[in-house]
């Protein structure tokens, strides 16, 4: 393999279930890093949420609120929002769905929550800013909304034609953001500038939202952790977020350059 780019997703993924990185982990792509490979992160989540994770990890490419936004090596490359309108019909829509259910919106100005219990200090989101949502008036990255019914979802999305949606696994939390506000998509411009070819990435991911990232790289790796669809997306499975599969595998394959093969079961650890 000659692999000159590595992007990873964080939550399921370099992260482990307690939201910490090994270092072991870190000493992986410490590893990288002084081979000349391109390290990136790729996460749902906002910069601001992620910040922690993203100063242990320090990489070159930031890919946050699913895709909505990108940087490349501090340059802003990607910047996709939904206009004040449209978040305030979606957001609506889902109080209408789900009266009681959460809303959080990640605005150009801030991060939005209707939140029950305010978040603890030391939360990956203690700087939330409370609001109701009554007479909302902000463009946003992407808004995520507790709804029971997937369907419901589909049907926000369809209201609002520059709208897509997803849902993550075993959650209710349901996203909304411009359609072409997703992880392949920032990583296809991102590597584009940098003249690396999709064949030449290697990616790691677990859930619905890493299945094109997946495929699009020339190594995919889903976790042992991970979803279904992820797993079937991938060129390789590797061991779980809690045992150090993505660890294992940069220092088996990547770093010893050995060769992959298609649909292999790393150490079988699935």
């Amino acid at each position: 393999m000659d692999i000159r780019m590595i992007v990873t997703d964080l939550d399921g993924t370099l992260l482990r279930s307690d939201k910490t990185i090994s270092e072991r982990t870190l000493r992986a792509f410490e590893r990288c890093r002084a081979k000349g490979i391109i390290i990136g992160a790729a996460t749902a989540r906002s910069e601001n949420s992620a910040r922690k994770y993203l100063d242990m990890l320090a990489p070159d490419i930031i890919i946050s609120n699913g895709g909505a936004t990108a940087r490349c090596f501090g340059e802003i490359v990607c910047k996709n929002v939904l206009d004040p309108q449209t978040v305030s019909g979606i957001i609506g829509m889902c109080k209408r769905f789900q009266p009681d259910g959460e809303i959080t919106v990640e605005a150009e100005d801030g991060y939005y929550w209707n939140y029950k219990e305010k978040p603890p200090a030391d939360s990956d989101y203690a700087y939330a800013l409370y609001s109701d949502f009554s007479n909302f008036e902000h463009s946003a990255y992407k808004i995520t909304a507790e709804l029971e019914n997937e369907e419901d979802m589909h049907r926000i999305a369809a209201a609002f034609p520059s709208c897509g949606c997803l849902s993550f696994t075993g959650e209710i939390w349901r996203r909304f953001a411009v359609k072409c506000a997703d992880k392949v998509s920032a990583l296809k411009k991102i590597s584009e500038r940098l003249g690396v070819s999709a064949e030449n990435i290697a990616a790691f991911g677990d859930d619905h939202n890493d299945v094109e990232m997946l495929e699009y790289c020339g190594i995919g790796v889903a976790m042992g952790n991970a979803a279904d669809e992820a797993k079937r997306a991938a060129n390789v499975i590797c061991g779980t977020n809690d045992s150090d599969g993505l660890a294992e595998f940069i220092e088996q394959k990547i770093l010893k350059r050995s060769p992959v093969a298609k649909n292999e079961m790393f150490r079988n650890r699935v």
